[in-house]
């Protein structure tokens, strides 16, 4: 005998309630609170619990400690940002804005790998991914392409062409006949991922699963659906044909690490040397522009940051931080006014990182202090200065632990100027003056 029971899932954070509300009471978000409908068997008894054997515990000791197996892929910075490649039997998500690319870069992933790779597609049909296939790559003889939206036929797919890496574009449109919800509903999306999980570590295949997002940027669907992945990645667009793959969870390695994509009419590629790519096309010699350097993972890039400095026009000054935190902004200001004795507390200030790169660490305090003190007193400075530093309470300078690696990306780019001043009022000097 079947019982239903009902209860409500919040499409936000993922927390259960027995009852509805209109306030979600853990993530406190409105009408995010969605009804389920799960049955349970009950016995003639009216105990839906059933008996279950204990099973053996391992030690660690007894555990087999050799490196985990990875699906090698041709394109090594993308492969940095998943970890070395794909662990067989893992469960990786990807996420981005519609249009992005993730399609694209899903297809190419396929094609620069040996393994034998089964590329399910819910959105399109076979002559529409063929027709993208013909125009990014080379055919290849490994990949197999299938157009359906049932997980039972997709599974049982997997099985019959003895597929080790399987991409489904997208997880939203798979549906699971035996549950009575539209495709994309909560409940759909939550047991789906947990059917493709299980299947993923009993049979040591990988799955890279495509994500819809939501207007807020987050992965459509409940929480859940992050946490019961290996890995969470998102594709973001930093111009017109770059894109950033940015890893947002990864239980087989880091997620500091980036990879910088350009995309193109043939497809995809990635970018070998991104360490001035977002500095193209920068005018020189221009007062309020200074060049910094911004670590991610372990590749350095080179980001201009602009300020602004007018009169205010009303009685309060504006405040304006794009990639920059405003509160650093706030703390850059005061520091100058304290002790480097500049005054903006009568000009509306605007500051950017160019490109749309969050330059976002400490390290770029300097950079924007440079850039607004240039603003201010209309002085240029020199392209060959590339300026890092985190800016203290005191106005001192601290440099960065990974000072040398840099140096050396702002050398490679003739940028040898480095500030060797201990404080803010001999750096700004040091800069802006040319003493020493």
């Amino acid at each position: 005998m079947a019982q239903k029971n009902i209860y409500f899932v919040c499409s936000e954070c993922g927390c259960e309630s027995l009852r509805w509300a209109g306030q979600c009471p853990s993530c406190h978000t409105w009408n995010t609170l969605k009804e389920f409908a799960v049955e349970r068997s009950v016995s003639s008894s009216g105990s839906s619990r059933h008996k279950a054997e204990a099973v053996r515990a391992y030690k660690l000791s007894e555990i087999d400690g050799s490196p985990l197996e990875r699906i090698k892929i041709d394109m090594p910075l993308v492969a940095e940002v998943l970890g070395g490649g794909i662990v067989q039997g893992s469960l990786l998500l990807l996420g981005g804005n519609p249009g992005v690319g993730k399609s694209t870069l899903m297809l190419a992933l396929v094609h620069k790998t040996k393994a034998t790779t089964l590329y399910v597609s819910g959105e399109e049909s076979l002559q529409q991914v063929k027709d993208r296939a013909r125009r990014i790559s080379k055919p290849s003889s490994n990949v197999l392409l299938l157009c359906d939206t049932d997980i039972d036929v997709i599974l049982a797919t997997v099985l019959k062409e003895k597929a080790q890496l399987v991409v489904i574009d997208s997880i939203q449109t798979v549906i699971d006949r035996s549950i009575s919800s539209t495709a994309g509903s909560l409940v759909q999306v939550r047991e789906i991922a947990l059917r493709l999980q299980q299947f993923a570590k009993a049979n040591n295949i990988s799955f890279l699963l495509v994500g819809h997002v939501t207007k807020e940027g987050s992965i459509a669907g409940p929480k859940i659906l992050e946490h019961i992945v290996d890995g969470v990645f998102y594709m973001e667009s930093e111009s017109e044909s770059l894109r950033l793959l940015r890893s947002a969870k990864n239980r087989y390695g880091s997620t500091q690490e980036i990879a910088l994509l350009e995309m193109d009419q043939n497809g995809i590629s990635e970018v070998a040397h991104p360490e001035a790519v977002f500095l193209e096309g920068r005018a020189s010699n221009l007062a309020g522009s200074c060049v910094t350097s911004v670590v991610e993972g372990s590749r350095v890039l080179l980001v201009e940051i602009q300020a602004l400095v007018v009169p205010t026009v009303f009685g309060y000054p504006r405040r304006s931080a794009v990639g920059i935190h405003p509160q650093r902004l706030e703390l850059i200001l005061a520091v100058l006014e304290r002790r480097a004795k500049i005054s903006l507390r009568n000009y509306d200030v605007f500051v950017k990182a160019t490109a749309g790169l969050a330059a976002r660490e400490a390290s770029a305090d300097l950079a924007v202090a440079v850039s607004l003190v240039s603003a201010y007193q209309n002085k240029p400075v020199d392209d060959k200065w590339c300026v890092f530093g985190e800016v203290g309470l005191l106005g001192e300078i601290k440099q960065p632990k990974d000072k040398a690696i840099r140096t050396k990306a702002a050398k490679s780019m003739g940028m040898a100027k480095q500030v060797s001043a201990k404080n803010i009022t001999g750096a700004l000097e040091e800069i802006l003056m040319g003493r020493k």
